[in-house]
């Protein structure tokens, strides 16, 4: 095997272990809003604990990518598409960061008794899972326009935040919902718009390593 085929197998391994990274976040993310929507403390405790995996992800992919540049000394295409894994990797730990800080949200708010009441969030949360899911299939599909549907996707989430300040504010003054309920509810939606913004990071980084543009720049 020539060293370009040997070069083009560490950079295939590298992209299918970003996969399998952005793969546990989906699952956390989703187990950790499930666990918000349903007051399942016990989904949102394994949820706590899954976290570590996602970091692992994090430091083995860090190392990698850090590795192939000392040996191989990348330029052009193959500089971006490392680059922009290095990028990606921090977006995607925080994502699973907010997916343990959701859960951990869910075993507070779960003393309260109450359930969740506020009819924005499941669409916020469909909204801000599918620009992770859409943003990851930009990268596997080297997918231009799909990269810039995220970006635009973000509007919706952010109409959706708005929409939740306004409820949880109208139910406060209504005494339909008290304060520590309020204050976790937001915390939520705000992790929420949180995602839907590493989404955007996610698929500017995705844009970046297919034309070498970063936000409307060309980098190289």
């Amino acid at each position: 095997m020539n060293s370009r085929a040997r070069f083009d197998e560490e950079l295939d391994r590298l992209q299918l272990e970003l996969i399998k990274m952005g793969d546990a976040v989906m699952q956390n993310i989703v187990a950790g809003l499930k666990s918000f929507l349903t007051m399942d403390v016990n989904l949102a405790e394994q949820t706590v604990k899954a976290d570590k995996i996602v970091n692992e992800f994090e430091q083995k992919i860090e190392k990698d990518c850090l590795r192939i540049i000392l040996r191989e000394q990348p330029v052009a295409k193959d500089l971006r598409l490392i680059t922009a894994v290095l990028k990606m990797i921090t977006d995607l730990e925080r994502i699973g960061d907010h997916a343990a800080d959701i859960s951990k949200m869910t075993i507070f708010m779960e003393r309260t008794k109450q359930s969740v009441t506020i009819s924005q969030m499941k669409p916020m949360t469909v909204a801000s899972t599918t620009m992770i899911k859409k943003a990851l299939d930009s990268f596997i599909n080297r997918d231009l326009l799909l990269a810039e549907e995220v970006i635009s996707d973000d509007d919706v989430v952010d109409e959706l935040f708005e929409q939740i300040k306004k409820s949880v504010a109208d139910s406060i003054r209504s005494q339909e919902m008290d304060a520590d309920y309020a204050l976790y509810a937001m915390m939520v939606a705000k992790y929420l718009e949180r995602i839907g913004d590493h989404a955007v990071n996610i698929s500017e980084w995705v844009i970046f390593s297919i034309n070498g543009e970063h936000k409307h720049n060309l980098i190289f």
